[in-house]
């Protein structure tokens, strides 16, 4: 029987960086989710990479071994030791997977409780895995019912209202050293989500005047127009570096952009000029050596923690209450979950009981010529009731057993010894789900 694990890392278990060293450019994962499927011998999988986590939710017999060979297969690919790997990773499987699962898309698992960009991150990764075929029914309802999960939290709770995000925290950050920020001149490096929130809160905080750098021109101008902001090509960004008091990074490089080389002569014409670095990308974009240089300041992601956790004990009560909510979900993937599990038995016994009424009636059928065609049927109608009344019990036990903890796979396995069953592949366990009705299994 197949199982749901997730494997991974994200702020919480690991540095940015080693993060950097596992993240997966937004062309890269397409590649990846077939090698790790055959490395890993997966029969579903689906990536998460984002500034903060990179997580591999999968489906694959006996899901700690698969957890092993995923974690094997990221250290083989991104050339990082398998005991560094190990030391910074988790593995859950089943229930704790898909409470993993639903929380993350929930963003309660998120630096910033209750952001938004997370979901759509998610959204992003299950469509791009769907598209390349490594999607199937377990994670198909698994992140179906993450999204529903995230929708309740969002709606029934206040865990989102109010909520900061990684820009808005990094704008907090340079507020708290620089004090006022009016007149203050801004610079942001790259033109996705991440930019476009930081511009808007900079412009909240009172900069003076924001500028946008970025590789693609298209990208860069209509950030720049979105911020009544002032466009500068990417070879000009020596120059932007000499004006800004504040720059905020968060291109999708996978090399730092802003190196010492770069910036060493930058700071001989600021003439002793403070300049402050906010790197909200992962991998970085700011190499950690410039802030050697005099009177530079380099914050990177996990440098906001501490304002977070500010902002998280306010909304601590949410946080719990959106917790419930989401187990609630959880609880009913679990529970079809276990009916999958179970399907193939009744399937199997149901199959098996047939066959054994159907040879019985055979053997007799010569005896019962002299009879009537209603006493025909008669008798096997009596065969057929004897054989169902005699499963009634180990059936609702089955049954039953789809909505315990655990109980499932020890009667399921004593079921099979007892009636000598052969349970249908894993391809035909989908199907055979819907044997066991929805209302039996609901907790």
């Amino acid at each position: 029987m197949t199982e749901l694990v997730a494997v991974g890392l994200n702020h919480k278990t690991a540095p940015v960086e080693l993060r950097e060293r596992l993240a997966f450019g937004a062309g890269d994962v397409a590649a990846a989710l077939s090698t790790l499927r055959e490395r890993a011998g997966l029969g579903e999988v689906m990536i998460v990479s984002t500034c903060n986590r990179v997580e591999v939710y999968a489906v694959a017999p006996h899901w700690a071994r698969a957890g092993e060979r995923v974690l094997q297969a990221l250290a083989d690919t991104r050339a990082v030791p398998l005991p560094e790997l190990v030391a910074h990773t988790f593995v859950r499987g089943e229930r704790a997977a898909a409470s993993h699962i639903c929380r993350v898309a929930a963003s309660l698992e998120s630096m910033v409780v209750g952001e938004p960009q997370i979901l759509g991150q998610v959204k992003d990764a299950f469509e791009l895995a769907q598209r390349e075929g490594t999607v199937g029914g377990v994670l198909d309802r698994c992140l179906g019912t993450a999204f529903r999960a995230a929708k309740r939290v969002r709606s029934e709770t206040d865990v989102a209202r109010g909520a900061a995000s990684v820009p808005s925290v990094a704008v907090d950050l340079a507020r708290s050293i620089f004090g006022e920020l009016t007149g203050s001149g801004a610079l942001l490096v790259g033109a996705g989500e991440m930019a476009s929130q930081a511009g808007v809160h900079l412009k909240a905080a009172g900069v003076a005047e924001i500028a946008v750098v970025n590789r693609s021109e298209a990208r860069g101008r209509a950030l720049a127009d979105e911020l009544s902001a002032r466009f500068a090509p990417w070879d000009s960004l020596d120059a932007e570096l000499r004006r800004a008091d504040i720059v905020v990074t968060s291109t999708g490089a996978q090399r730092p952009v802003i190196d010492r080389a770069l910036l060493r002569p930058v700071m001989k014409v600021r003439r002793g000029k403070p300049i402050f670095f906010v790197d909200i990308a992962v991998p970085r974009d700011v190499e950690p050596e410039v802030a050697r240089l005099e009177q530079v300041f380099l914050y990177n992601i996990d440098d906001l923690q501490g304002i977070v956790h500010d902002n998280m004990r306010a909304r601590a009560a949410e946080a719990e209450r959106a917790g419930s909510l989401v187990e609630e979900e959880v609880a009913e993937f679990v529970a079809w979950q276990r009916a999958r599990s179970i399907g193939p038995i009744v399937q199997a016994l149901q199959q098996h009981a047939r066959a054994i009424a159907e040879a019985e009636l055979g053997r007799i059928r010569g005896k019962l010529q002299g009879l009537a065609p209603e006493q025909q049927k008669a008798v096997e109608a009596l065969a057929n009731g004897i054989v169902q009344k005699l499963l009634h019990k180990p059936m609702t036990a089955l049954r039953q057993a789809a909505v315990g903890e655990g109980a499932e796979a020890d009667l399921a396995g004593a079921v099979q010894q007892l009636f000598g069953l052969e349970v249908p592949s894993a391809a035909a366990v989908a199907e055979a789900a819907a044997l066991v009705k929805p209302e039996l299994v609901r907790e």
